[in-house]
């Protein structure tokens, strides 16, 4: 039983380690800094054809149930997300592949199954219109409603701010009250809402890390009983892990960005002299870079750990999520601010990619919770806990 178990381990390690070959050659070749830069001009604020090629080389089926289209394991998905944060894209698979394809996967409404094949064969894009303005980070804060007519149709009435990937998303799924009061966590639905549907409004915004997101206003929208995602009243256990789930992912990311901003900077204390020597004869340089080469490795450690810990106890999962995010948050921008100021002042112009790196890190930091939001989440956790024991 042991040699099968480490047999299969390997296989699962061998086939990881093709994975990043394949994402390390995609990037170094087809993504680098220009052809990012390029692809936040385009019109949708990505490119279509890198996101073609994402679809062909599977990277959109990682983790998902084999059912619709999905292949490998969330562990994959996580190591898949480092080695792309590195090239900082701008394409919307965290949205598409770690939120909106595995609510759509865990349907039992095979319509809703069929959307989450579209989206890993890259033909649907689709966002989680969830968060509020009044709720800030906590998804559950929900105002908009939504109430069922004599005919089964259902109305949904509200607005949603931070919609990530909703500017180019032809799916919206609308996180709606069905019942209780506005911070209840029993009570809402979630409703697979096409974008084109009469009386929502979707205004694109961009985000400063060349990502974009978008406010959903909802007047009046009527939507079949059949474009629900999951029980009446029951969608929030299942958001709440898929949330879960894409704050790993991001943290994954974050840690690609990190990694990047190091060698970038690294690169630079080496070739960069002043005073006749290069800055990494500095010994103070060179102790700031291995506090940095540090950080990574912590931050790498707590999002492996926290990826382990999604498919176990709820409790436990939100624990080991909350730790992670909240060190990678803090570590992430604080690395981040340090690679520019090892630069200097070009550290922020647009034309040298340190800069974007830190801004992807500060990005991130506020994205699915704040470092605040996810201490005080622990907090709660403990609370809990103590007043069980």
């Amino acid at each position: 039983m042991t040699t099968r178990t480490t047999m299969v381990e390997d296989d699962d390690i061998e086939a990881r380690r093709m994975l990043l070959d394949s994402v390390r050659r995609y990037v170094e070749r087809d993504y680098r800094f220009a052809q990012r830069k390029a692809a936040m001009d385009a019109p949708q604020g990505f490119s279509r054809a890198a996101w073609r090629q994402f679809a062909d080389m599977g990277w959109l089926s990682l983790g998902l149930p084999e059912a619709c289209g999905g292949a490998g394991s969330v562990m994959d998905q996580v190591a898949l997300a480092e080695a792309l944060g590195r090239a900082l894209p701008v394409e919307p698979w965290l949205p598409n592949t770690a939120l909106c394809a595995p609510l759509l996967a865990a349907s039992d409404l095979a319509p809703q199954r069929v959307l989450a094949q579209d989206i890993v064969e890259g033909r649907l894009l689709a966002a989680l219109a969830g968060y509020e303005r009044q709720g800030r980070h906590d998804a559950f804060d929900i105002a908009t409603q939504a109430r069922q007519r004599p005919d089964g149709q259902w109305q949904i009435d509200g607005a949603k701010t931070l919609v990530l990937g909703g500017g180019c998303a032809d799916l919206l799924l609308v996180l709606a009250r069905t019942g209780g009061e506005r911070r209840d966590t029993l009570g809402l639905t979630l409703f697979a809402v096409p974008a084109g549907t009469r009386g929502l409004s979707v205004q694109a915004l961009p985000t400063y890390d060349g990502r974009q997101t978008a406010t959903v206003a909802l007047r009046r929208v009527m939507v079949a009983d059949d474009t629900r995602v999951g029980p009446v009243d029951g969608a929030w256990p299942l958001v709440e892990a898929v949330i879960d789930r894409a704050t790993v992912i991001a943290c994954a990311d974050a840690v690609g960005a990190m990694a990047r901003a190091l060698e970038l900077t690294r690169d630079y204390a080496v070739t960069r002299r002043q005073f006749g020597r290069a800055l990494s004869a500095n010994q103070v340089v060179r102790h700031r870079l291995v506090d940095l080469f540090v950080s990574i490795e912590q931050s790498r450690a707590i999002t492996e750990v926290a990826a382990a810990a999604l498919d176990g106890d709820a409790v436990a999962r939100r624990h080991a999520v909350s730790c992670a995010k909240a060190f990678v948050s803090t570590a992430g921008r604080a690395l981040g601010e340090d690679a520019v100021q090892l630069h200097g002042a070009i550290g922020m112009t647009e034309e040298v990619e340190v800069g974007h790196c830190y801004k992807r890190l500060a990005a991130h930091a506020n994205l699915f919770g704040d470092a605040d939001w996810h201490l005080a989440r622990l907090s709660a956790i403990e609370s809990v806990a103590q007043a069980v024991a």
